[in-house]
C-alpha cells in the first residue's frame, strides 16, 4: 500500500505551499480514478489561430503538423522521443517531420508530477488523494524531470491522450463523411472510409474534432498492434542538433542582452564584507555594474560575458568568516564515521530480531565503506537568462529540470533588489546535461535579482567551470557500517546497516521552499540499503544525519550509488567468508524473487561468469532494485603491478518493465556506467580551510571516450509497465568494479575512488569479525 505522504510528498506538497492545508470536502470525487481526458479544466477545444488543442498533450495544425507537448526537459536522455512515440502510436502516424514536440510554458494539472510524489503510477490512482494532488501541485507548477520518472509518470496519461485525440478525429470524420464511425480508421495522419475511398486530413477535422466532449474511456491499442513501442526508433531531436538549430541555455540571445559572470566565496556560509577594488574593476572595457549579490556573491555585468569574467578574475574581495576555514576533508569524515556508533539514530526499517540473530554465536561480518562528496561536472555550465520588466512581468529562459525553478527562481530573485513580479513565464531551453543539478533555483536567482536593476534589459549569468565545480552544489558524501550474522549455510540470518550522509532533501527545501520537513529519516540517503528483494530473515536499517557547511543536492541516482557500493561490496565479503562463489550466493538469496534471478542469471550468462581470466584480471558482480527497475552488471577489470585499474568491459541487464524505444534503453545503460565508472575510479571534493580543493576537469577529471570499458547491454523482457532507465545504469557499477578489483587481487576497497595502493596479491581474509577500510 503506498504511502500518501511520504517525506518527498510533504516537502513538495506541504512545503511548496508554506504550509496551507489540504483543501477538504473532495468526497464527491472518491473513485474517479485518473482522469481520462488527461485535460482538467475543459482545456481542448481551444482554437488558437491556425492550431486546435484536442487536449493538453495534443494540438493539430490546421495543415496537419501535429505538435505533442511534452512537459520534460531534453536533456539528452531521449525522453521527447520516447513520449512523442506514446502519442504517434496512438495516433496511428509515423514518427517523421510532419511531428515535433514542444515543452509547454504554462502550468497544467495534466502535466504535475502528482504520481512521483504520491510514488504511484497514474494508473493506479483512485478515490480523492491523488485528485486533489493532480490539481494541487498543477497550481503549484510542480512539473520536474528527474528520479527516472518520465516514462513511467507519462507512459498511460500519454496513451490516453493519443487514444483520445484519435476517437474525437474519427468522429469528427464520421460526421463530416456521413458514415458510422466504426467504418472509419485512422492512419497516417488520415481518417478513411475504405469502402467508398475517401478520405479526411488531421488537419481538416482537427477543429471540428477539438469541440466535442472527449471520451471518458478511449481503447488503448493493444500490444499486438503496436508499430512503434518496442522497436528502435531515431531520435527526434538529433537532426536538428546535428545542424546546430536547437537553444540550449547557453546559446539564449535577446535584444540589448548584457551579460554577468558571478564570484562565490572560496568557504561555503562565508559573506561579502567589501570589494576592495571596485571602482577598479567599473573601469574594465565593457564592465556596466559591479554588484554584491544577497550579501553573499559578487558579480560583475558587461556587455559581453567575456568581458565580465576577465573583470571577475581581478576582482579583490574580502570575505567574512563562515566558521568552517578550519575544517577540511578529514575532519568530515571524521564526523561520519563517528555517527555511525549514534545512540539515536533514525530506524528505517527493523524487520525481526536483528540483535538476537546476531548473538546466536554463529559468525559475525562487519565492515566500513565511505564515499565522498563529488560533484555533477555538466558540459553545459550553470546558465540562466532573466528578463524583468517595469511592469513587474517577466521572463526566464534556463535549461531547467523543472519550469517550477524558473517561476520561483525569478520571483525570489526579483525579491531580493526589492522588486515584486506579478507574471512569470518560464521558457525551459535545451540542457547540456543535468544530472539534477539544474532542479535548483540558484543561478536563477543571480540572474533575476540583476536583471531587477536593470527594467527592461536581459540579464544572462554564466557561471565559469571554476565557480560550478569548486563553489556548487554537491553530492553528499556518504558512510555506512553493515553487519550480518551467518548461518550454517553460510547465507545471512540477519543483516544490520546503518548509513551516515547529510540529508538532501533538508538542503533542498532549505535553499528553495519557505519551510524544510527537516533531515531526519530522509528517503534519499536510506535508499536501496535495505536489499529488501534478499530473503533475509532479520533485516534492519538505519540513517544518521551528518549536517556540515557543504550545500548538497540531488545528484544522478542519489542514495542508490553509494548504499549498492556499500551493500554490494558486503554480500561479497559475506560470500567470500562463507566459501561460496557471488553469483551462487546472490542466487540463494532471490530465491523468493523470481524477476531479480532473471536479470542476474542474464548478466551472468553474457559475462560467461565462471569462465577463467588471466592473472591480473577479475570479475564483479552487483545487482539492485531502483527507480522500479530491475538492473544487474558484471565488470571484468586488469589491475596493472603498480595498482592501476583499468575496467574493460562491463555486462549489464536490465528489466525495465514494457520499453517504449530500445536504443534509448540501451544508450541510457551506456552512459550510466560510463558516468559509474567515473565516479568509482576518479570523482572526489576534497576541502581545504572549509573550501572545495578541485576546480576544473585537471582534478576533477572524467572518463574519455579511449579508456571507456566496452558495454554490452541486454533487455530482459517483462510485463510490468515501463520503469526507470535514467538512473539505474549508474547505481551497480561501483560496487561491481569494486568486487572485480577484489577477485583480481584479494584486495577489498571500501572507499571511493577505488584505489589499489598497497602490495597486489595480500592473503584474503574470510570471517572477520570487524573490517575497517583497507
Amino acid at each position: 500500500m503506498p504511502r500518501f505522504l511520504t517525506r518527498r510528498g510533504f516537502l513538495v506538497t506541504g512545503a511548496a505551499l508554506g504550509g496551507t492545508a489540504l483543501v477538504a470536502g473532495v468526497a464527491g470525487v472518491a473513485g474517479t480514478g485518473y482522469l481520462a481526458t488527461v485535460d482538467v479544466d475543459g482545456l481542448h477545444g481551444h482554437l488558437d489561430g491556425e492550431s486546435a488543442v484536442l487536449n493538453a498533450f495534443v494540438v493539430i495544425r490546421e495543415d496537419g503538423h501535429i505538435v505533442i507537448m511534452v512537459p520534460k526537459t531534453e536533456m539528452g536522455q531521449g525522453i521527447h522521443t520516447g513520449l512523442a512515440m506514446i502519442v504517434a502510436e496512438e495516433l496511428r502516424v509515423p514518427l517523421d517531420d510532419r511531428l515535433t514536440v514542444e515543452h509547454p510554458t504554462e502550468a497544467h494539472p495534466a502535466y504535475a508530477n502528482w504520481a512521483n510524489v504520491l510514488q504511484i503510477r497514474p494508473e493506479e490512482a483512485s478515490g480523492p488523494v491523488p485528485w486533489v494532488a493532480r490539481r494541487l501541485l498543477g497550481q503549484l507548477g510542480f512539473i520536474t524531470t528527474g528520479a527516472s520518472s518520465s516514462m513511467m509518470n507519462l507512459w498511460h496519461p500519454m496513451r490516453v491522450a493519443g487514444a483520445a485525440a484519435r476517437e474525437m478525429l474519427l468522429a469528427a470524420g464520421a460526421a463530416q463523411l456521413g458514415v458510422p464511425v466504426g467504418e472509419l480508421v485512422a492512419i497516417d495522419g488520415q481518417i478513411r472510409h475504405a469502402s467508398s475511398n475517401r478520405a479526411l486530413s488531421f488537419g481538416e477535422l482537427a477543429r471540428a474534432a477539438a469541440v466535442l466532449d472527449p471520451p471518458s474511456a478511449p481503447r488503448l491499442t493493444p500490444p499486438s498492434e503496436w508499430r512503434l513501442i518496442g522497436r528502435s526508433q531515431p531520435r527526434l531531436d538529433l537532426p536538428a542538433k546535428i545542424r546546430g538549430e536547437p537553444v540550449f541555455g547557453m546559446d539564449v540571445t535577446l535584444p540589448d542582452m548584457v551579460h554577468a559572470s558571478v564570484r562565490h566565496a572560496p568557504a561555503f556560509g562565508a559573506g561579502v564584507a567589501r570589494v576592495r577594488n571596485e571602482r577598479e574593476i567599473r573601469d574594465e572595457p565593457g564592465v556596466l555594474d559591479v554588484v554584491v549579490i544577497s550579501e553573499r556573491q559578487v558579480a560583475v555585468v558587461a556587455q559581453s560575458w567575456w568581458q565580465a569574467e576577465q573583470a571577475a578574475f581581478l576582482l579583490d574581495v574580502e570575505w567574512t568568516q563562515a566558521g568552517a576555514e578550519a575544517i577540511d576533508s578529514a575532519a568530515l569524515s571524521g564526523r561520519l564515521l563517528a555517527a555511525l556508533d549514534s545512540e539515536n539514530p533514525f530506524d528505517d526499517v527493523d524487520e525481526g530480531d536483528v540483535d538476537g540473530a546476531m548473538s546466536s554465536g554463529g559468525p559475525v561480518i562487519e565492515s566500513r565503506y565511505r564515499v565522498p562528496f563529488v560533484t555533477h561536472a555538466c558540459m553545459e555550465p550553470m546558465n540562466a537568462t532573466v528578463l524583468v520588466r517595469e511592469d513587474g512581468t517577466a521572463e526566464g529562459w534556463v535549461p531547467a529540470q523543472t519550469p517550477m525553478a524558473i517561476t520561483r527562481g525569478v520571483a525570489r530573485g526579483a525579491g531580493w533588489a526589492g522588486v515584486t513580479t506579478t507574471e512569470v513565464t518560464p521558457h525551459v531551453t535545451m540542457n547540456g546535461g543535468a544530472f539534477g543539478r539544474r532542479s535548483d533555483q540558484d543561478v536563477v536567482n543571480q540572474a533575476a535579482f540583476l536583471a531587477a536593476r536593470m527594467p527592461g534589459r536581459p540579464v544572462k549569468v554564466i557561471w565559469s567551470r571554476e565557480e560550478d565545480i569548486s563553489r556548487g552544489l554537491y553530492r553528499t558524501h556518504a558512510a555506512a557500517n553493515l553487519r550480518a550474522a551467518l548461518g550454517e549455510d553460510g547465507l545471512p540470518v540477519a543483516y544490520d546497516a546503518i548509513v551516515a550522509a547529510q540529508s538532501v532533501i533538508d538542503a533542498v527545501a532549505g535553499r528553495n521552499l519557505p519551510i524544510s520537513p527537516g533531515p531526519d529519516g530522509d528517503r534519499i540517503t536510506i535508499e536501496g540499503l535495505d536489499k529488501s528483494y534478499y530473503a533475509f530473515a532479520n533485516r534492519r536499517t538505519r540513517s544518521v544525519h551528518v549536517p556540515s557547511h557543504v550545500p548538497t543536492h540531488i545528484w544522478r541516482s542519489n542514495g542508490y550509488f553509494y548504499n549498492n557500493f556499500f551493500s554490494e561490496s558486503f554480500m561479497d565479503e559475506c560470500a567470500d567468508a562463507a566459501g561460496i562463489d557471488p553469483l551462487e550466493y546472490r542466487r540463494r538469496l532471490l530465491h523468493a524473487s523470481p524477476r531479480h534471478l532473471r536479470v542476474l542469471d542474464r548478466v551472468a550468462e553474457m559475462a560467461g561468469w565462471g569462465m577463467p581470466l588471466a592473472p591480473g584480471r577479475g570479475r564483479g558482480i552487483s545487482i539492485d532494485e531502483c527507480y522500479r527497475s530491475v538492473v544487474a552488471q558484471v565488470a571484468e577489470v586488469t589491475v596493472a603491478a603498480d595498482g592501476k585499474v583499468r575496467v574493460d568491459r562491463v555486462f549489464c541487464a536490465i528489466d525495465c518493465g514494457i520499453v517504449v524505444n530500445p536504443d534509448t534503453v540501451v544508450a541510457q545503460m551506456e552512459g550510466g556506467i560510463v558516468f559509474g565508472v567515473t565516479t568509482a575510479l576518479m570523482s572526489e571534493i576534497t576541502f581545504d580551510r572549509g573550501a572545495a580543493v578541485e576546480s576544473n576537469f585537471h582534478d576533477f577529471p572524467l572518463q574519455r571516450l579511449a579508456d571507456a570499458p566496452a558495454i554490452d547491454v541486454a533487455i530482459v523482457q517483462s510485463g510490468e509497465p515501463p520503469c526507470g532507465v535514467g538512473e539505474p545504469g549508474v547505481v551497480p557499477t561501483a560496487a561491481a568494479v569494486a568486487n572485480a578489483i577484489f577477485a583480481a587481487t584479494g584486495r577489498r576497497l571500501r572507499t571511493l575512488p577505488l584505489a589499489v595502493t598497497e602490495t597486489i596479491g595480500e592473503r584474503r581474509t574470510r570471517s572477520v569479525l570487524r573490517t575497517e577500510d583497507a
